[in-house]
């Protein structure tokens, strides 16, 4: 009987999505402050904040919308493979957590345990995990090198698409938006990074790869890995994380022919 109702308790967490992987978002070198990184528009969904680094003093930075009495849910991890499991703590990044008011905490790295993600089949290092009772407004993620090293920040907990902005919000205008094409555009002005920049929601959403503008708003529904996956791209020149998310895929661009609006201009 006991086997039974375990049993039933693993299909049961399945079937809700709790074992779901978090929605990637990874910092860009521009990210270097809060206002410049991107913003969690709602900060109880979970996101995997990648980090890279390559020397010691630099800077990456993100944002969280909660409300008055969310859950803040942070932790802190790092791939259980060389170089990083091989840091001391003391030569790992520094994680600062900043609320609407004002008030800092640095998150302490108080523990090491290991953690499987089955849906990247990558081993991690749990260093810290840090909760509290969220107060209403932006909390700001500001993370600082001590020298090359790579983490992630896992932000949230709730299994749903979430929606992840960079810049300001688009406003909404009348200007019908380009027709996709199969191949680049031939003019020699193409589009520009401030056209990408509006469009960066999940109702419209336009990324760089690779020099070219992308409209992917159709294919967040239909990405296999998620609409977070997408919805992380939007607004961005997306070329690192695109190859970082398709790592072991042999032609990670070849879908996105049907999505090309044209080159970036220069």
């Amino acid at each position: 009987m006991r086997k039974l109702c375990v049993a039933v308790l693993v299909f049961m967490l399945i079937g809700s999505g709790v074992a779901q992987a978090h929605q990637p978002v990874v910092l860009l070198d521009s990210d270097t402050t809060a206002a410049k990184g991107p913003l969690l528009t709602d900060g109880t969904v979970s996101y995997a904040i990648r980090a890279s680094f390559t020397k010691s003093g630099q800077k990456k930075a993100f944002r969280a919308q909660l409300n008055a009495g969310d859950a803040l849910s942070v932790q802190y991890l790092i791939v259980d493979k060389k170089p990083e499991n091989a840091l001391r703590t003391s030569a790992l990044p520094r994680l600062v957590i900043t609320s609407p008011t004002g008030t800092s905490v640095t998150v302490n790295l108080n523990e090491r345990v290991k953690f499987y993600e089955p849906f990247s089949k990558v081993n991690y290092l749990y260093l810290s995990r840090y909760s509290a009772v969220a107060k209403a407004g932006v909390y700001s993620f500001t993370i600082t090198s001590k020298g090359k090293a790579e983490i992630t920040v896992a932000v949230g907990d709730k299994e749903i698409a979430g929606e992840v902005l960079r810049g300001t919000k688009p406003t909404p205008t009348s200007t019908t938006s380009p027709t996709p094409t199969p191949t680049p555009s031939a003019s020699t002005s193409g589009y520009t990074m401030a056209q990408v920049k509006a469009n960066n929601s999940a109702k419209s959403c336009w990324a760089v790869i690779d020099g070219f503008v992308y409209n992917l708003t159709t294919w967040i529904n239909s990405h296999p890995g998620g609409a977070g996956a997408i919805v992380s791209l939007c607004g961005t020149d997306a070329t690192a994380a695109f190859k970082y998310q398709h790592a072991n895929q042999g032609k990670p661009a070849a879908k996105l022919d049907s999505f090309r609006l044209g080159a970036l201009s220069q």
